[in-house]
């Protein structure tokens, strides 16, 4: 299996360290990554005239991107991929800046490639949540839950542990249900991120164990090697 990790290396946020300083000093993504990334940068510059600057404060701007993306890519599926792939890249470095953490690369497809967490075990695919956001069905459909489970059984689309699955449901299900167009945003996508990534502390904390469990990628080995 073709497995790289790339990016690691920042400190574990301590918990009472704000979680935006932690991209401070991060080291630079893959060139596979950046391309991607700073490829959405300038699709995003081109349609609403505003560059994106890899701060969370600024995704509201990819969520807007996102949402005149999603008619274009209805009418030409074609392009579908590359915007999921540009997208998703770019959410992926926003969180890997915002929390120590590094890419898992597994083949040449974006899609698959993986954001996975230092301090707390927790990995997502950010090319699908986007590719999600832009297949997507109408306006028209009810709100959703936070806490709804994804296919694999993990709340919101988040691998877990099983020690933490509970306790993120749990927070996430105190949440008032969001709209269609709220639950794929990427704006929110971070929101849940946080909260499942405090949920995990505050729940290792309760059990006698230390907040940030410093994690390296050969701790997210999954045996399919």
């Amino acid at each position: 299996m073709n497995t790289k990790q790339n990016g690691a290396g920042s400190p574990p946020i301590s918990p009472t360290r704000p979680v935006e300083a932690a991209g401070v000093g991060a080291p630079p993504p893959p060139p596979a990554v950046e391309d991607l990334a700073e490829g959405c940068v300038r699709f995003v510059e081109r349609a609403l005239g505003v560059r994106l600057d890899y701060r969370p404060e600024t995704l509201p701007l990819l969520d807007h991107y996102l949402d005149q993306a999603r008619r274009a890519t209805s009418e030409r599926v074609e392009t579908l991929p590359v915007v999921a792939h540009m997208a998703g890249v770019y959410f992926g470095e926003v969180i890997r800046r915002r929390y120590p953490s590094w890419w898992r690369m597994e083949g040449d497809d974006p899609t698959y490639w993986q954001i996975e967490l230092e301090s707390v075990y927790l990995a997502f695919s950010p090319v699908l949540f986007v590719r999600e956001a832009l297949t997507r069905g109408g306006a028209a459909e009810p709100a959703r839950d936070l806490a709804e489970e994804a296919p694999s059984g993990d709340p919101a689309g988040l691998e877990l542990q099983d020690d933490d699955r509970e306790a993120v449901a749990a927070r996430l299900a105190e949440l008032p249900p969001v709209s269609e167009d709220e639950y794929y945003a990427p704006s929110t996508r971070l929101e849940v991120i946080d909260i499942a990534v405090d949920a995990i502390r505050s729940r290792r904390l309760a059990a006698g164990e230390e907040a940030d469990a410093a994690l390296e990628p050969g701790d997210y080995d999954r045996g399919d090697d």
